[in-house]
């Protein structure tokens, strides 16, 4: 990289939402230069290899893609610019089994099969199962109509009068917990407790998480099901890379940004770890707007009120995670699901607290990847991984003396909780390796080690995140911290956003020549 390069845009960041922004404005037309810190692309959406094992980082199950015949979302949008057809997706047979202290429960997935094992489960609740399902299934069409018709448009002054006759549902349950909204629809606390098991994949329980970002992404798994994808992840953040430089963008890995040049009260490009400077019109940032505005940008240029706006908003939990390479096949070690989620108590407040300490896990999911990707693996073995949720701040302040104890502390509780579905597990486990959040601060650069940005409250979803466009002129946010929220579909959607933003001020600026569109 020559020195003062110039290009359109700077993306930080390879993460999924650093990808997709990164891609889109390119096929656009625009000269768009991707850096990564990191030697690989992916952020969260990476593997790594120990003994004759390749591990999966982080995805469980991508929602949004749905099988042929019934693509959701995000298949359209990655096939929109140049990434689904490098991909292969693979469905999975089921969402999950959900396991508690009195009952076990499997969530399937289609509309109409959903419904009906929910309502067999549950008869007394039917009624209430199917309205609940249903005003589920119509914030998602509801959503999906907003983003046909291009959210900028929606949100402008003029539009806004339009919204409640167009989403009337979004308006109404916008603001709203799920827990409310679950009772009262549905008053068996059993059947709330299986519908709701999937808080995990959001980081708050029932009672603090957005019923309208809970309602969404229930929806999306259900309507298309949950997809994997044929060489892990990495594949996935390979075929961004592959989709951004054939059109025409650059990425460079090993390479971080040290600084955001802002001059006459806008950005002017980046200085690099290296020492080099990047001039650009537009920088967009995939890491957190904290360290993004604080650390690259300076105080001196950001309103002192847009940090105070910053202070309502809930940082993520982060996860630990027990990598496990075994000897033995699913079907040995009586692993017969794909997503098991293993509740210690059945109480999610309980489990939500005790996701702030640093003592032993009350619940947990034990995924085993063979029964998506059976080839995921050597012959004859099984790839598990054993995640639960824990917030960084407690790890950041473990002594370095005590870190190694506290992380092998719980993962050996993890372990013998997963014995509860898999008996022999440790006896056959050939490879282990332990994450904690602070491997995640290390390795992703990720606030406080989090996995899903800040928290999807009912004040802090979708429309209410941290606005893409940032603080200063030509500042632009694209992943988890922004809208529409945090998770891989919620990141990959993100950078589609951004990148309408971006590709709208360039319009009005009359700055470049090419195809603006907003179609996904």
């Amino acid at each position: 990289m020559s020195e003062n390069q110039k290009v359109d845009v700077v993306v930080i960041g390879a993460g999924l939402g650093g990808m997709s922004v990164a891609t889109r404005l390119a096929q656009k037309g625009l000269g768009v230069q991707l850096l990564e810190r990191h030697n690989v692309p992916g952020g969260y959406a990476t593997s790594f290899v120990r003994g004759r094992y390749e591990f999966e980082v982080a995805l469980h199950e991508l929602s949004g893609v749905g099988p042929e015949g019934n693509r959701g979302g995000v298949y359209h949008y990655l096939n929109s610019i140049g990434v689904a057809e490098q991909v292969d997706f693979v469905m999975a047979p089921t969402l999950y089994r959900a396991i508690f202290s009195d009952m076990e429960f499997t969530m399937t997935q289609g509309w109409e099969r959903a419904e009906s094992d929910l309502c067999a489960a549950f008869p007394a609740d039917a009624a209430g199962i199917r309205e609940f399902l249903a005003l589920c299934r119509t914030l998602l069409d509801e959503l999906e109509a907003l983003r046909m018709s291009g959210l900028n448009k929606i949100f402008k002054p003029g539009n806004l009068a339009s919204l409640p006759r167009k989403c009337p549902n979004l308006l109404r349950y916008n603001m709203a917990p799920l827990e409310p909204v679950l009772k009262r629809f549905i008053h068996d606390p059993r059947a709330r407790r299986v519908i709701s098991q999937f808080w995990g994949y959001f980081g708050l329980p029932p009672s603090r998480c957005s019923f309208f970002f809970f309602a969404i992404g229930l929806a999306s798994y259900i309507a298309h099901g949950a997809a994997y994808i044929k060489g892990r992840s990495q594949s996935l953040s390979n075929a961004f890379i592959t989709a951004l430089e054939a059109h025409g963008g650059k990425a460079k890995f090993g390479c971080g940004v040290s600084k955001i040049l802002v001059e006459g009260g806008k950005v002017a490009g980046v200085e690099t770890d290296l020492g080099e400077r990047i001039d650009a019109r537009f920088v967009v940032s995939n890491a957190d707007p904290v360290t993004t505005c604080r650390g690259l940008v300076g105080e001196e240029h950001v309103p002192r009120r847009w940090f105070q706006g910053l202070s309502h908003r809930v940082l993520g939990p982060s996860s630990v995670n027990v990598y496990l390479g075994v000897n033995r096949t699913p079907e040995q070690l009586g692993l017969m699901d794909h997503e098991i989620f293993v509740n210690g108590t059945d109480d999610f407040e309980r489990q939500f607290r005790d996701c702030h300490g640093l003592g032993p896990a009350t619940a947990l999911v034990v995924t085993c990847y063979n029964h998506v990707y059976p080839e995921i693996s050597p012959p004859g073995t099984s790839m598990v991984v054993l995640t639960t949720l824990k917030f960084g701040k407690q790890w950041r302040n473990l002594r370095p003396a005590d870190y190694a104890r506290v992380k092998h502390t719980l993962a050996d509780g993890m372990l013998d909780a997963a014995a509860r579905v898999a008996p022999d597990l440790r006896k056959y486990a050939e490879v282990i390796e332990v994450s904690s959040p602070l491997t995640n601060v290390r390795y992703a650069g990720a606030l406080g080690g989090s996995i899903y940005g800040f928290c999807p409250t009912p004040s802090d979803h979708t429309v209410w995140r941290v606005p893409s466009m940032g603080p200063v002129r030509g500042l632009f946010f694209s992943g988890a911290w922004t809208a529409p929220g945090g998770g891989f579909e919620p990141s990959i959607i993100s950078g589609s956003m951004t990148a309408d933003q971006v590709l709208h001020i360039a319009a009005k600026q009359n700055e470049a020549t090419f195809n603006f569109a907003t179609d996904a």
